[in-house]
């Protein structure tokens, strides 16, 4: 009588087995799903939690305008005489989950001496904030009528460099001054907000 051989392909594998490979092949799966969905969550994660963090904690926000490292046109050069000018900053203003175009963040002065320098100033008064204006009005040294800055809420005045002129002020410092450059005949201000009623210039 002849005895069949077995086929290895054909043995039974035993229950053990097929049960743990059964197990592993259902861990890769579930493990596969995991890192597909990952992805698209923590993406929403972000842009949830983000917007928030940065009104929770305005100072590691990312730059929304004025942050002090960028520099903004303003006019050309030949548009500049040596009365003071008001410019207003225009940038795009991020906030929280939307970002809104072309928004005014400031107000500068600027002025080109006779010597064809371009000076340029923060439009707020250092004392407490109110936005400085040129008019003709008493210099508090010369007691002579000239055209000054002056603030409107505590009757602070400047000239028109920028300097404190009243003996007993309300402003701490002279005005804010801010850096500027011309390319190809245009001007650009690195525009800058600083901290008010102190004694020092500090970037705020």
């Amino acid at each position: 009588m002849s005895q069949k051989k077995s086929c290895c392909s054909c043995q039974d594998l035993g229950t053990g087995e097929v049960r743990r490979r059964g197990f592993l092949g259902l861990l890769f799966g579930l493990a596969g799903s995991v890192i597909a969905f990952a992805a698209p969550v923590y993406a929403a994660f972000r842009s949830v939690v983000f917007p928030i963090e940065s009104i929770i904690f305005p100072c590691c926000a990312k730059d929304s305008g004025g942050s002090g490292d960028e520099f903004y046109f303003l006019t050309t050069g030949d548009q500049l005489t040596d009365t003071p000018q008001k410019f207003p900053i225009i940038a795009d203003v991020k906030d929280a989950w939307i970002t809104v175009p072309r928004q005014t963040i400031g107000n500068v002065y600027v002025r080109k001496t006779d010597s064809g320098e371009i000076l340029a100033w923060q439009a707020l008064c250092p004392h407490a904030g109110c936005v400085l204006g040129v008019k003709t009005a008493n210099n508090p040294k010369t007691n002579q009528n000239e055209l000054l800055f002056a603030c409107p809420c505590h009757v602070a005045h400047f000239d028109l460099n920028g300097q404190l002129l009243d003996e007993k002020p309300d402003s701490p410092r002279n005005m804010d001054s801010l850096e500027t450059k011309v390319e190809d005949g245009k001007v650009y201000v690195k525009f800058q907000n600083f901290q008010f009623g102190i004694a020092a210039k500090v970037q705020a």
